[in-house]
């Protein structure tokens, strides 16, 4: 495609995700679903390189059981491939947040789990990181991405600034604290549908969350406007966290 056409196909992009009120998963994105997945698989597998996965089956089943509950909330029909890793996946990382990669595979540290108070508050992680996954936030930011790319080419080519200025993407901060709070809207959505009291995530965040992408302040401030917005119920907490909790003390020893 020439780059005129490419340039005609962004402007177009944009301006249709202007128009109309976005959906999860919905914006602009130049990537098909199966695009995503195998791009989401390719990733997956280089990280596997540098991981190991969790000798225990009794806590990776159960956060495969968490995640098939989230996920029968979450939109986009995704197939979630959840697996938990016995180490750290990041260690500046204190939140433990779950690395989610394009078209549904999930990687989430044994360390979140201790890291955890109560089951609510895992699930609330990885609530978050699945709902990064059902809003197509990574390839929504390669598109992004990609659309500034045309735009500089075409400015560099000599085509007027008054031409490029709309399709100029927000910047990568804004945009990824854009994201994070959809994710935190979507996650607790899910977790109230699957039965995890959602205010999980946000005693979670505001624990170990650095004031930082967005700040936590203003991050746990939106989490709150979102539950309350939420029908009132009653969350009951099981002991199988704690279970779990003492089996990966166990397997620590």
């Amino acid at each position: 495609m020439r780059m005129r056409d490419l340039w005609c196909v962004a402007i177009l992009a944009v301006g249709l995700a202007q128009g109309q009120e976005r959906q999860p998963g919905q914006g602009v994105n130049f990537y098909s679903k199966e695009k995503e997945i195998a791009l989401g698989r390719q990733l997956a597998q280089e990280f596997r390189r540098n991981t190991a996965p969790l000798d225990n089956t009794a806590v990776a089943d159960y956060v495969k059981r968490v995640g098939a509950n989230l996920a029968a909330q979450l939109p986009g029909g995704w197939t979630y491939q959840i697996e938990t890793v016995g180490q750290a996946l990041s260690p500046t990382n204190p939140t433990h947040e779950p690395t989610a990669f394009p078209g549904g595979f999930i990687f989430v540290s044994v360390d979140l789990i201790p890291a955890a108070r109560n089951e609510a508050e895992f699930a609330g992680m990885l609530a978050h990181a699945m709902a990064h996954v059902a809003e197509r936030h990574g390839t929504r930011i390669a598109t992004r991405t990609e659309i500034a790319q045309i735009g500089a080419q075409t400015a560099a080519a000599g085509v007027p600034d008054r031409w490029v200025g709309p399709t100029v993407p927000l910047g990568m901060r804004t945009l990824q604290r854009a994201f994070e709070r959809e994710a935190d809207s979507l996650a607790v959505k899910a977790m109230a549908a699957a039965g995890y009291d959602p205010a999980g995530l946000g005693s979670y965040v505001e624990r170990l969350e650095p004031s930082s992408l967005p700040d936590r302040d203003q991050r746990v401030d939106a989490l709150h406007a979102a539950i309350r917005q939420l029908p009132a119920r009653t969350y009951q907490a099981g002991d199988e966290f704690a279970r779990v909790q003492a089996e990966v003390a166990s397997i620590r020893k």
